[in-house]
């Protein structure tokens, strides 16, 4: 069984699209409205990913909204909740049609200088209505803006973590849009988010005070694996407990796109913590011209990593998913 654990709906009818504009040409006078598509369409939008997923062997993904279309950023509270609970449903009826091929991941009312306690409520309907396995949490829900997001490590995010705890859902700290004009959305602004949580986590008091709190940082941790004694350091210079045991408390996808960088991550990081994933569709769905494959079909990569055992190479294909997502229901 392969799982990717990092997968979202970039695929998505163009309804979704038009309703979003709708939504933002009445900001001032928010309306939550409707978004009714037949399962024949959402099938019709699927196809790629279930050719794709058969094609590379791929068993299971774990399906969350759009993440670059999250946009906390635009509007107040009403707007970020009927947004998100509009894109939730779409991915309940995308799981609902794919019970065995799709587990669905939500995202969260997020909204600027507004604290989590406000995505509890749509996080519990997500998880114990609608069989939700897992959240995407935004780091920095402004997109750079004032009010900016306080640190992935301060007790502002508790009541979040202590949700989450509560739930048995695992959460992935995944950035959405920014309005920085000098950052490339996917190649910057995503990546140095992926780096910032793992630095602001392992510098905190997040794990003493949550210790079953699942935690996954897409894409290797940005620069985690090539700046791990960069981060050994600052753990020493302020007295922290080793960065090397802090940063064990996370989790880490596979979305990087190359064997020398997988390699590096699984030994640093360890086999253990490390997750298959692709982000199918996504940043990397580009065909590399070097191979010509696709540079997200990464499944012989990790198969060709020298002494990758096979009891490792079961924890990243499938073990480590299972074991953190408790609540999905997996086809064996």
């Amino acid at each position: 069984m392969i799982v990717d654990v990092h997968a979202h709906y970039t695929q998505a009818p163009p309804q979704l699209d038009a309703y979003r504009g709708r939504q933002v040409s009445a900001l001032n006078k928010p309306v939550k409205g409707k978004l009714s598509l037949s399962d024949e369409v959402i099938a019709q939008s699927l196809k790629g990913n279930l050719a794709q997923m058969q094609e590379r062997g791929i068993t299971h993904m774990m399906f969350s909204p759009r993440a670059s279309g999250m946009g906390h950023d635009v509007g107040g509270e009403l707007v970020s909740r009927y947004w998100t609970e509009i894109n939730n449903d779409l991915i309940a009826q995308v799981c609902r049609l794919f019970p065995q091929t799709f587990s669905p991941v939500c995202q969260l009312p997020q909204t600027p200088g507004v604290g989590p306690a406000g995505c509890i409520e749509e996080l519990r309907r997500c998880v114990e209505e609608m069989g939700f396995v897992a959240c995407n949490i935004n780091p920095d829900v402004s997109g750079g803006l004032a009010p900016l997001t306080p640190s992935l490590g301060d007790e502002w995010w508790y009541p979040l973590w202590d949700a989450m705890v509560a739930l048995d859902v695992p959460g992935m700290i995944h950035a959405s849009s920014t309005q920085h004009p000098g950052q490339h959305l996917n190649g910057s602004h995503y990546i140095n988010w992926d780096t910032a949580a793992v630095v602001e986590l392992c510098n905190s008091r997040v794990f003493e005070d949550f210790p079953k709190l699942k935690l996954i940082i897409p894409h290797a941790g940005g620069s985690t694996p090539f700046q791990f004694n960069r981060q050994r350091s600052l753990n020493a210079l302020r007295g922290k407990r080793p960065f090397e045991e802090m940063v064990r408390h996370l989790y880490f996808d596979l979305a990087i796109y190359d064997q020398d960088s997988m390699e590096m991550t699984i030994r640093k990081l360890g086999a253990d913590r490390v997750l298959y994933a692709t982000e199918m569709f996504g940043t990397a769905k580009a065909v590399d011209p070097l191979t010509g494959l696709a540079f997200d079909d990464t499944v012989g990569m990790v198969r060709a990593i020298p002494g990758l055992s096979e009891a490792d190479q079961a924890l990243i294909f499938h073990g480590n998913a299972q074991r953190l997502y408790t609540r999905a229901k997996w086809k064996v």
